[in-house]
């Protein structure tokens, strides 16, 4: 029996909002999904993560058409490298997988590239194509995107992509031997394949805010990016476990509890502690970007705004993953908060 205690107080002092427009776009968000998506099985499956409440816990304060943007965000990253066999891989079904799947991930940021407009377009040499049906997905956040976020925003986005599918294969082949990694070598890839950093990377898009530049440089910047990191993948490793048992996955619960010699009880203590130091630390370094700018009232604004939307990231994941029904855990919160989740 996994049990998790009633981590609402861990959440006390951030924000916590649901967007008013939420019952908007549940209804925009299943139009498209019968719109785009064909198959049954995958249309349900994009159902559990509800896009909409995703959104809308994430960035209460957003307007209505960059929630939908999102939420086709989300669509296309979860959604996109799903069904392997759609793609048209230049070679024999008997290549090896990892192959295939760098394949996969060399022509989808080709295209990911091209519809941020970060390509030279000559004219003359054909615009890249999706290598999977679902990986075009990617043309509707893409337009908002090219229309509304600078080249360094998009650029931001960009690197950011790379470096999810990147951290992607490296999880893959660790999954595909069976191993267990250690602690470290799991950070050196789940940093990037939780995709954090690309939401992190959106955080201008999602306030309608552009912020100075040279603060991205800063520790300030970085530890903020870091640490929400942090935090979500803790949140989302334990609420997944159930899953991750089932699947075979490798998440931080059995890693810890294999490094250290830890029983359950304890290895969920420990992530648990972790999250509530990287939720510390995300607000401290979010408040000191504040004040960074506290000589310029625009600036101060705009960045007060950016930082607000990681301060309800990290409140808005951990409401959103108790109710979804990609993790499938509402059943089992207690009255009190508590989860009991049998394994």
């Amino acid at each position: 029996m996994l049990t998790i205690p009633n981590l609402k107080p861990m959440f006390s002092q951030w924000p916590y909002r649901i967007s008013p427009h939420l019952e908007k776009l549940e209804k925009t968000v299943e139009t498209k999904l019968l719109e785009w998506i064909p198959d049954e099985k995958v249309r349900q499956n994009a159902r559990e993560i509800d896009l909409a409440l995703f959104s809308a816990t994430w960035w209460p304060d957003s307007t209505l058409d960059r929630l939908e943007t999102m939420a086709w965000y989300t669509l296309w990253i979860i959604l996109w490298d799903d069904v392997i066999e759609d793609s048209t891989f230049p070679g024999s079904v008997a290549f090896d997988e990892n192959l295939k799947i760098e394949w996969l991930h060399e022509e989808a940021l080709k295209y990911v590239k091209h519809e941020l407009g970060l390509t030279q377009d000559d004219g003359t040499s054909p615009a890249p194509l999706p290598p999977t049906k679902y990986c075009a997905l990617f043309q509707y956040c893409a337009e908002p995107f090219r229309a509304q976020c600078t080249i360094p925003e998009r650029q931001r986005i960009y690197d950011e992509i790379k470096y999810y599918m990147d951290c992607c294969e490296a999880e893959q082949k660790y999954f595909q031997t069976g191993a267990l990694p250690t602690l470290e070598r799991y950070w050196d890839h789940r940093f990037g394949s939780s995709s954090v950093n690309t939401y992190n990377a959106l955080g201008e898009y999602m306030c309608g805010k552009h912020i100075p530049a040279e603060l991205f440089d800063t520790k300030e910047m970085k530890t903020m990016w870091f640490e929400l990191n942090r935090h979500i993948v803790a949140m989302n490793d334990l609420a997944s476990l159930k899953n991750e048992i089932r699947r075979e996955w490798l998440g931080l619960i059995p890693i810890q509890m294999h490094e250290a010699n830890q029983d359950l009880e304890a290895a969920v203590a420990f992530a648990i502690d972790m999250a509530l130091v990287a939720g510390q630390k995300t607000a401290k370094a979010a408040d000191d970007l504040v004040a960074m700018v506290a000589h310029d009232p625009e600036a101060q604004a705009n960045v007060r705004a950016y930082v607000e939307g990681f301060k309800t990231n990290l409140t808005g994941n951990y409401y959103w993953s108790l109710v979804c029904g990609r993790y499938g855990v509402k059943e089992y919160v207690q009255q009190d908060g508590s989860l009991l989740v049998p394994l």
